[in-house]
């Protein structure tokens, strides 16, 4: 195996892909759409967007795996960034930079590999989109012109994400590591710690707009079944759509979470409680509207959702509207599951 080596402008492009504030946020939904395209497109699996940080290879978006990311030392996108030419890796197996890489002898068993890199407004080169498959691979002249496409795609919106920055500070304030600590590994989502941080700035929000905190608790039909008859693998991979289809179901100020397990929610401003079921009823209508397409196959899934609002002056903690949020989910249970009830 050859590990590929630092840049040139290693230092800049770091400090560059730091300030871009992408690393360790929540899933993008319009990332996801491209991808879920890109699938369709190429005919493959695995489609990312990785973004190379100092010592890891991080997936802003994904589809295919339930990895988030994987050691720089080892990644095929640290050897695509040093060109803006498409690497393009036919099979693993008979090239010698790849062919005792741990990604090639092991899980997932990576023989074709495409990538091009993806540039930071200033122009350094940050990450890749790539793609890979179990099988060798070539690419035809129609689809390098497509990777082409969607790279410039993806960099449009690292653009437009740099110019919301000046309107979103929640946690843009934080480093790294606090981010890091903020969020669920597996989905990406924002953890319970990153609630209690975040929920002070949500009702500041609320008494400054004249707005009402509002709170949807969801969890999972049938989850255990899901573990119990495909494996925690497939469970896994579950989880990390439903977090996106409900990132892509909400409002852009919305807060996703994953409240631990198979339990995720929703922390929202809103005008009224009907308001609040109207953001339940797309969360849910988004995991349920069509199977999941697993590596084991497709998979119909559900959830079931409560939700509660509070004035703003009326909440010291978040535990009085979990609560009854988390009871409004438990009548949804009672009533047959994949509905929103209000508590």
């Amino acid at each position: 195996m050859i590990e590929p080596t630092l840049p040139l402008d290693e230092v800049r492009r770091q400090a560059d892909l730091e300030a871009m504030n992408l690393l360790d946020t929540v899933p993008d939904p319009q990332i996801d759409a491209l991808l879920r395209l890109a699938q369709q497109v190429f005919g493959i699996r695995v489609v990312l967007v990785t973004l190379i940080d100092n010592k890891r290879h991080w997936f802003k978006g994904r589809r295919g795996t339930a990895l988030s990311d994987s050691q720089r030392n080892i990644s095929f996108c640290g050897h695509a960034i040093h060109s803006d030419a498409i690497l393009e890796v036919p099979n693993a197996l008979a090239d010698e930079r790849f062919a005792d890489n741990p990604l090639v002898t092991g899980d997932p068993q990576v023989r074709f590999y495409a990538g091009i890199a993806l540039h930071a407004p200033g122009g350094s080169r940050i990450g890749t989109f790539c793609m890979f498959d179990d099988q060798p691979n070539t690419l035809s002249v129609e689809y390098r012109q497509s990777m082409q496409d969607f790279a410039r795609l993806i960099e449009g919106l690292f653009e437009a994400h740099m110019l919301r920055l000046q309107h979103k500070q929640l946690l843009i304030k934080l480093d790294g590591a606090q981010r890091r600590a903020l969020l669920d590994p597996l989905t990406q989502l924002i953890n319970r710690e990153g609630l209690q941080q975040m929920l002070h700035a949500y009702i500041g929000r609320a008494e400054r707009d004249g707005l009402l905190v509002g709170f949807i608790y969801g969890d999972l039909d049938y989850f255990k079944k899901i573990n119990d008859e495909h494996g925690h693998g497939v469970g896994d991979e579950v989880l990390v759509e439903v977090g996106q289809r409900l990132v892509a179901a909400i409002r852009p100020d919305d807060l996703a979470l994953r409240m631990g397990g198979e339990e995720l929610a929703v922390l929202a401003l809103v005008s009224s409680h009907d308001q609040l079921d109207a953001i339940g009823e797309r969360v849910r209508e988004a995991v349920a509207s069509k199977p999941f397409d697993l590596a084991a196959g497709q998979l119909n899934v559900t959830i079931s959702l409560g939700t509660a609002i509070a004035k703003p002056d009326e909440i010291d903690t978040s535990l009085h509207l979990i609560g009854q949020a988390d009871r409004a989910l438990y009548m949804a249970k009672q009533s047959g599951r994949n509905c929103v009830v209000r508590g």
